[in-house]
Order: C-alpha cells, then structure tokens, then sequence
C-alpha cells in the first residue's frame, strides 16, 4: 500500500509527500538509498536498533542507506516530506561529514522554518525551485548535524528532560517549578542553563511549541502570526508568568543554590 501523496525531481532530489494512518505499524525495515524526512503533522515512535525516539512536527530525521528502523504512528494521521538522494549527493556530503554514515535527528526553531521553506518550494515549484531545493536541503543538514553535536557535548542529560516536559505538557498551564521538579535540578539553574543552550527563556520556548504545534496543524496557513498566535489558543498569561518566575530564579533565588545538594543539581 502507498502512502504518497504527491512526488516530483528537484535539483537531483526526490521530493515526497506522504500521509500515513493513524495507529499504522511499520516492521523494522531498511532503505536503499539516503533520505531525510521533515515531519508536517502527527507524531510517530521511531527505533533504532533498541532505542526508541519520539518524533514530533518540526523535527528532521536524516536515514543513511541500509540503515534498519521499525515506525508506529500515534492516534492521529502523519504528514511528512521526505528527501531522498542519490549515491553521488550522498558521497558529497559524507565527505564533508563522516556524522552522515548514521542517523541524525534533530527539531529547533530554524530547522522549522527551513523545512516548511522546503516544503513550499516542493509543492509550488517554479523556474528557481531548482536552486532554492538545493540550498535549503544542504541548510537543512548542516542545522540537523550542528544541533546533534551539540546536544553531545555540551547539554547535560537533565537538560533533555526538561524539554520533554515541555513538548508533553505545552499545551497546559504549569509552573516553572513544575519543570525544574521533572529535570530534578534548582529552578535558578534550570533558568540559566536553559538560556544559555536555547538562546530563549522557558516562556518563549513555550511560545515556539504552541506556534510550531498550530503552523503543523494547518500546513503553511498564510495567516499573519498575529493570526496564528490567536487560533492556537496560546494563553499568553500563562507564559508571562512562567518568564517572570524565571526572572525571579535567576535575581533573588540565586542564593540559594549554595544550600541545595550537589547530586539535585548537577552541572
């Protein structure tokens, strides 16, 4: 059964737009050659070998060839534009990477915008499509390895739980606390380790999840983001307060670090 939508050439890339079922289970299998997937809409688990990831809108997946992973779709349909090259386009970029010889995932604010750049050139194409793919797809994966080096190096683990507490529950109203709770950290800790890997406050991470939540649910709606801020029933409030407590940790709080135990606050 095939789950193309639409399909089309552009710049030595083969561009594919799919739509997969709600609860579908795909058994671990293998591609011939190279691909990178953006996911539009929906959310799916994807496993590698034992290790199962967790793939939301936004996020860009890069698939080396022969690579074997088995998929299970949540409980609503996914839409996703997968990209998939040829043995010359991959060789050109393992030679610059040798990242590329296995999977790299990754989700951030300008892999959003690039992907859904890729996906209007892909289903408006014109004479420039050509040119404009082949920057944005070589955009795309040096975002997408960039980010995963990174998040190596430099993000403690307690850093990663605390974003998945924001990607569960941003749609609800919570504390800052509330997340400092779930990464098991000192809330004034959480405030400036989170800035300083995210460039942001918790508030406007929070911001981007809901607007990149609704962008996926409507597919590259025109509207003005004043627009889309309101339909997606971001409750602004909300994320004042949470950035006015981070505000707080990180001024009269501080002081109290020196009392919290090392082991609930780890570097």
């Amino acid at each position: 059964m095939t789950h193309a939508l639409e399909s089309r050439e552009l710049a030595g890339f083969r561009m594919t737009e799919s739509l997969y079922p709600a609860r579908l289970r795909q058994p671990r299998h293998s591609h011939t050659l190279p691909s990178f997937s953006f996911v539009l809409a929906g959310s799916y688990l994807e496993t590698f070998a034992a290790r199962p990831a967790m793939r939301q809108p936004s996020t860009l997946v890069f698939h080396p060839p022969q690579e074997s992973h088995a998929v299970e779709y949540e409980d609503r349909p996914v839409r996703i534009l997968s990209v998939r090259m040829d043995a010359p386009r991959f060789s050109y970029f393992t030679d610059h990477a040798a990242i590329f010889e296995s999977h790299v995932s990754a989700r951030t604010e300008t892999i959003n915008w690039i992907g859904h750049r890729l996906y209007k050139e892909f289903r408006h194409a014109d004479d420039l499509s050509t040119l404009a793919v082949e920057g944005l797809v070589c955009d795309a994966l040096v975002e997408a390895v960039r980010t995963h080096a990174r998040s190596k190096v430099s993000s403690p683990s307690w850093l990663r739980q605390a974003e998945d507490y924001l990607r569960d529950n941003f749609s609800q109203p919570f504390r800052f606390e509330d997340v400092a709770k779930a990464a098991g950290v000192h809330p004034a800790h959480l405030s400036r380790v989170f800035r300083r890997n995210h460039g942001c406050t918790v508030g406007e991470y929070v911001r981007r999840l809901r607007l990149e939540h609704h962008d996926a649910d409507s597919l590259l709606d025109q509207e003005d983001s004043e627009d889309r801020t309101r339909e997606a029933g971001a409750d602004d409030a909300h994320v004042e307060r949470l950035d006015r407590a981070q505000r707080a940790h990180v001024g009269g709080d501080v002081h109290r670090l020196s009392r919290v135990p090392a082991t609930a606050d780890p570097v």
